[in-house]
């Protein structure tokens, strides 16, 4: 049977939020934003291991949380890189893996991910190379110029904002981001690096509430729910 690991990058500086301290270790009702998302795929019982990037800077601090929650799915706390996709490279070679096994990887500021989601993702990858969750979308969608004048009115149709966690075979993952470094391409998210290894990315429905904490005003809107 498929072993199912995931790789959560915490290595942002979160510049875009501001503060002292990079977003994923503020604390929300009492706990570090981090601890609640790796909460959520220590309880689930498809998940086998648990792998987090950070700077070195953070390493004490992630390994004060890990023993303070008792979380014991996670292996393995790694160096993090420049980008995003560094940083999950440095994890997945980390990661002792049969090239049929799962990986996840979620970003660490996503911290009301549901159970039911994370179970939906993984049974939805057994059968494709790999799957994100996405959200339709409904808004009218426009492109502008460098000035913000509309230059054409996109059709939503088909139109997904993607989410993560995002799932893929280790062997789609391992290859995605060889052909990444050969390419010197540089992914938003991993599905992009998939998508340029010449994989198909399946889109199944996300959740609203699944938000990722970019700016105080995500704090905001979280604190309310």
């Amino acid at each position: 049977m498929s072993k199912v690991a995931v790789i959560i990058p915490a290595s942002g500086s979160g510049s875009r939020f501001g503060g002292k301290v990079p977003k994923q270790f503020l604390k929300i009702r009492g706990k570090e934003i981090i601890a609640m998302t790796i909460e959520k795929f220590e309880r689930n019982r498809s998940v086998d291991s648990i792998v987090v990037t950070a700077m070195p800077a953070y390493f004490k601090i992630l390994n004060e949380i890990i023993k303070k929650y008792k979380f014991k799915k996670v292996t393995n706390v790694v160096r993090g890189g420049k980008r995003r996709q560094d940083s999950v490279f440095n994890a997945l070679r980390m990661l002792k893996c049969s090239a049929g096994d799962i990986i996840l990887i979620h970003d660490a500021v996503r911290p009301l991910v549901t159970n039911s989601l994370i179970s939906g993702i993984i049974n939805s990858i057994r059968n494709c190379d790999a799957v994100v969750p996405g959200l339709p979308v409904h808004e009218t969608v426009k492109r502008t110029d460098d000035r913000s004048i509309v230059s054409s009115t996109i059709d939503r149709k088909n139109l997904w904002l993607i989410q993560t966690p995002q799932a893929f075979k280790y062997s789609v993952l391992k290859k995605s981001f060889a052909v990444a470094l050969n390419k010197n391409f540089t992914g938003t998210d991993e599905s992009a690096i998939a998508e340029i290894a010449g994989f198909k990315v399946r889109v199944i429905e996300g959740e609203r509430t699944n938000i990722k904490i970019t700016t105080k005003d995500d704090i905001k809107i979280f604190r309310k729910k």
